[in-house]
C-alpha cells in the first residue's frame, strides 16, 4: 500500500470517528498521530490549503525547514517554495495543476538534494479540499545509481558512452530508422601508427593520446554525443537527423563527409615522434542496412579499405568491398616469381591477405598445415622458395619446429610513418627473423627515398606499385648488387624485357601468358609429334583408337615409361599397372583419356616455362572438381580439357584457333576456348581472376553460382597437391 492509500485509508477512519463525536478534535494532533508513524519512511510531509498557501499540517521531518516560525503563521510560499524552486507552480492553488495528482516530480532543494514529489488533492476534517505534499530524499538513490550509469555505459578512460550505450542509443530510435524517417552514419575509426605508440613508449602514453583525441574531437560540437568507445583505439560515431533533410544521397553523403573530414588530422604528444591519423571507414543508414549490426560490420569493411589504401582516410561502404574482403579472407591463391630463363624460383603465397596490423597472435595450426601439404613442403626434394607476409606466428615455437624455414622469405612493409624508432623495431625484427633461419624481403620501396637502413639487411626487395619511375630504379638496383630485385605486376613479354632492361633478377607475373607475338606457325618439332599425336587421338569425344594410341606410345620409349609412371602415381592412385591393357581395365576409356591428354600435354611443353604446365594442369583439375557443385552440372571431362587446353597454344606458338583446327574437339570445349559465350567460358574467366588474386571478379562468380566458397578454397588446394603428386611422377 503507498502513501496515497495509507492517507486515503486514515482520512476515511478519522472521519467515521469524528462522525460519532459530539466535538471536532484538533487537526494537528489528529495528524500527528495518524501520520507521524511515517517519519520512518524517510519522508517529509505537509498539508497546505488556498492562495494564501497556508499550512495546516507539517510532520516533524518537514517541520526542521521552519526554522523556529510558528505554523500558524508559516506559509508554504514563504518556506517550501523558497526552498524547492518550481514546487509554487506545481501546486493546484497556482492554477490548473501541470502535473496529474499521484505522479512523482523530481524537485532539488536549496542546498542541491534530489527529492521525489508526489501532490495529491484530500479532503480536509472540515470537509473542504486541501493539498497534501510528500518529500522523499533521492539523493543518495540518485548518486548510486549515476555510478553505476557510468559503469554500465560510459568509457572509464575517456569518459564517452561505450558500445552497451551505442546499442541502447540506436535502439530507441531503430523503428523511426526501419521506417525511413531518420537518416545518418555509423562511422567507425581508429588511429593509424597507435600500435607503435605502445609499443615504444608504453600503454600509459597510448591512453594519454587516446584522453587528448577525444577531448580535442569534442571541441567539436557536431561530435559531443555522438562519440562511443568500442574498445582500445577503436571509435564509433553515430549521428541521425530527418531523412527529409537530404533530399538525395549524394547530398547526406557530402554533408557528413564534410563533418568527419575535420577530424582527419595528424595527432600526437610533446617529445613523441610517432604521430597518429584517423582512418575512418563510413555505413549510411537506411542505404546500407537498417540494423545496428550490420551497419557496423560495413563500416568496418570500409575501415579495413581506408587502410589498405594508404590510411589517413575516410570511405564508404561499398557491396564490392565486403564481397572482395569475404574472398580475400578464404581463399589461398599461388603466384610464381620466374628467374630470366622463364624458370620458376619461387612461389608468393597470397595467404588471407594477412599483414601485421591484422594479427591477433592466434597460431591456425590446421589452416597452416593445410597450406604446407599443398605444396608439397612435407616432402621437399625442390629448390623453390616461398615468399610469405610476415605474421607474428612465423615466431611461434611450433611453427619454427615444423617449417623448412630456409626456404621460406618473408616479406615486410616499410614503416608507413619512416620514423626512427619504427626502423629501429623493424631492424630488431628483421634480425629476430634471420636468427630463426628466414630470408627477408622488402617490399614497397620508394626509389626516391629509399630507407638504405633496412635495404641494407634485406636479401630481396619489391618496388612500390606506385613507383613507375624506371631510371631511379636501375640506379638504385645498380648500387645494390647484393639485393635480388623482383620485378611485379610482369604480365606481358613488354612488361618482362623492360623490367630486364632495368637490371632486375626476378620477375613475378604471368607474362607467359600473353597473347603470342610475331609469326604463326602450324609446324611442330620432330621431338613433339608423338605427343601431339596424342593429344589429337585423345581429345576427340567419339571412340578412341587404342590401337592407334599404342602404335604411337610403343614406338617411343621414354613415351611409354612416362606413361606409366603416371599411371602409377598418388596423382592416379593406381598401383602396379605395367601395360595399356590393363591400364583399361582398371580405369575406363574416359578416365585413360584424361590421364593421355596428360601425358601429352607434359610432352608438348617441356621446354617451355614450367608455369605453362603447373596453370594448365591446376586449372583443368580446379574445374574438374568445381564441376559437379553448379547448380546444372557440367561435363567434368570437357571442363578438365578446357582447363588444360587453355594455355597450350603458348606452348606451342600459335594462336587458339590454330591450334584447335588441328585437335578434334568436341563443339562445347572449341566453343569455350574460342569465344565468350562458350558453356564454359566463364570457367576461364575465373581461373585469370584466381590467378590474379581478383577477388572481387572471384565472388561475383561464386555467388552467381551459388557455390560455397570454402568448398571452392578447398578444391583449388587439392588441385594444387594433385599437381604436386603428378609432377614427382
Amino acid at each position: 500500500m503507498d502513501f496515497n492509500e495509507l492517507v486515503e485509508k486514515a482520512t476515511d477512519v478519522k472521519n467515521k470517528a469524528i462522525s460519532k463525536l459530539s466535538y471536532k478534535p484538533d487537526n494537528s494532533k489528529f495528524f500527528n498521530n495518524i501520520i507521524g508513524a511515517l517519519d520512518s519512511h524517510d519522508m517529509e510531509i505537509l498539508i497546505v490549503r488556498g492562495k494564501s498557501c497556508k499550512l495546516l499540517y507539517v510532520n516533524e521531518r518537514a517541520e526542521a525547514r521552519l526554522d523556529g516560525e510558528a505554523l500558524s503563521v508559516a506559509s508554504c510560499r514563504k518556506v517550501f517554495g523558497k526552498q524547492f524552486s518550481g514546487l509554487c507552480e506545481l501546486c493546484p492553488c497556482a492554477g490548473p495543476p501541470k502535473v496529474a495528482d499521484g505522479i512523482p516530480f523530481e524537485l532539488t532543494d536549496a542546498d542541491g538534494n534530489s527529492y521525489s514529489v508526489k501532490r495529491n488533492i484530500i479532503s480536509w476534517t472540515d470537509s473542504k479540499p486541501a493539498t497534501i505534499f510528500t518529500f522523499h530524499d533521492i539523493t543518495k538513490d540518485k548518486d548510486v545509481g549515476e555510478k553505476l550509469y557510468s559503469l554500465a555505459y560510459i568509457d572509464q578512460l575517456t569518459g564517452v558512452p561505450n558500445r552497451q550505450k551505442l546499442k541502447e542509443d540506436f535502439a530507441a530510435i531503430a523503428e523511426r530508422i526501419a521506417n525511413n524517417e531518420l537518416s545518418g552514419i555509423v562511422a567507425l575509426f581508429d588511429l593509424d601508427h597507435f600500435k607503435e605508440i605502445n609499443d615504444s613508449y608504453g600503454h600509459s602514453t597510448g591512453d594519454v593520446v587516446l584522453r587528448r583525441l577525444i577531448e580535442h574531437l569534442l571541441e567539436n560540437s557536431n561530435f559531443r554525443g555522438t562519440l562511443y568507445r568500442l574498445g582500445g583505439d577503436e571509435f564509433i560515431i553515430f549521428m541521425a537527423g530527418e531523412a527529409s533533410r537530404f533530399p538525395s544521397f549524394a547530398e547526406l553523403q557530402s554533408y557528413y563527409n564534410d563533418v568527419l573530414s575535420s577530424a582527419l588530422r595528424a595527432y600526437t604528444l610533446p617529445n613523441i615522434e610517432v604521430k597518429c591519423t584517423l582512418s575512418i571507414g563510413v555505413a549510411y543508414f537506411p542505404k546500407h542496412g537498417t540494423a545496428l549490426s550490420d551497419l557496423l560490420s560495413k563500416a568496418d569493411i570500409a575501415l579495413y579499405q581506408a587502410k589498405a589504401a594508404g590510411r589517413d582516410q575516410l570511405l564508404s561502404f561499398e557491396d564490392r568491398y565486403q564481397k572482395a574482403k569475404k574472398f580475400k579472407d578464404i581463399f589461398i591463391d599461388i603466384q610464381p616469381i620466374l628467374l630470366g630463363n622463364g624458370k620458376t624460383f619461387a612461389y608468393e603465397l597470397l595467404d588471407r591477405g594477412q599483414g601485421d596490423d591484422e594479427d591477433d597472435g592466434t597460431v591456425a595450426l590446421s589452416e597452416f598445415n593445410h597450406t604446407l601439404d599443398a605444396l608439397g613442403l612435407n616432402d621437399i626434394e625442390n629448390n623453390l622458395h616461398y615468399f610469405i607476409t610476415y605474421t607474428k606466428q612465423l615466431l611461434n615455437p611450433a611453427v619454427i619446429r615444423n617449417l623448412p624455414r630456409e626456404k621460406f622469405i618473408v616479406q615486410m612493409s616499410l614503416p608507413a610513418n619512416g620514423s626512427k624508432t619504427s626502423i629501429r623495431n623493424d631492424i630488431k625484427l628483421y634480425n629476430e627473423l634471420r636468427e630463426k633461419g628466414y630470408k627477408l624481403a622488402l617490399i614497397g620501396v620508394n626509389s626516391v627515398s629509399p630507407v638504405l637502413e633496412l635495404l641494407a639487411i634485406a636479401d630481396y626487395c619489391k618496388f612500390s606499385a606506385a613507383d613507375k619511375n624506371i631510371v631511379r630504379q636501375k640506379l638504385l638496383i645498380a648500387k645494390n648488387q647484393r639485393v635480388r630485385f623482383i620485378a611485379t605486376n610482369v604480365n606481358t613479354i613488354q612488361d618482362y624485357q623492360t623490367a630486364k632492361d632495368a637490371g632486375f633478377h626476378l620477375f613475378q607475373g604471368f607474362y607467359f601468358n600473353s597473347p603470342t607475338s610475331g609469326r604463326k606457325t602450324k609446324e611442330i618439332s620432330p621431338l613433339k609429334v608423338n605427343y601431339f599425336r596424342l593429344l589429337q587421338l585423345s581429345s576427340t569425344d567419339d571412340y578412341m583408337d587404342f590401337r592407334e594410341i599404342c602404335k604411337v606410345i610403343s614406338s617411343d620409349v621414354a613415351l611409354s615409361y612416362m606413361l606409366l609412371r603416371i599411371l602409377n602415381s598418388a596423382a592416379v592412385g593406381l598401383r602396379h599397372v605395367s601395360s595399356m591393357s590393363a591400364a583399361v581395365a582398371y580405369m575406363g576409356e574416359q578416365s585413360l583419356k584424361k590421364w593421355i591428354a596428360v601425358l601429352a600435354l607434359r610432352g608438348i611443353a617441356e621446354d617451355k616455362p614450367l608455369e605453362i604446365i603447373r596453370m594448365s594442369l591446376i586449372r583443368a583439375r580446379f574445374g574438374e572438381l568445381l564441376a559437379p557443385c553448379f547448380r546444372s552440372r557440367r561435363n567434368s571431362q570437357h571442363v578438365f580439357m578446357v582447363g588444360m587446353l587453355s594455355l597450350l597454344h603458348i606452348a606451342m606458338d600459335m594462336s587458339r584457333e590454330e591450334l584447335l583446327s588441328d585437335i578434334p574437339v568436341s563443339n562445347e570445349i572449341r566453343s569455350s576456348l574460342l569465344t565468350n559465350v562458350g558453356p564454359h567460358s566463364d570457367l576461364l574467366s575465373f581461373f585469370e581472376h584466381y590467378e590474379y588474386a581478383n577477388w572481387e571478379a572471384v565472388s561475383q562468380f561464386v555467388e552467381l553460382h551459388q557455390l560455397d566458397s570454402t568448398m571452392v578454397s578447398d578444391s583449388y588446394i587439392s588441385s594444387v597437391k594433385w599437381y604436386n603428386d603428378l609432377v614427382k611422377a
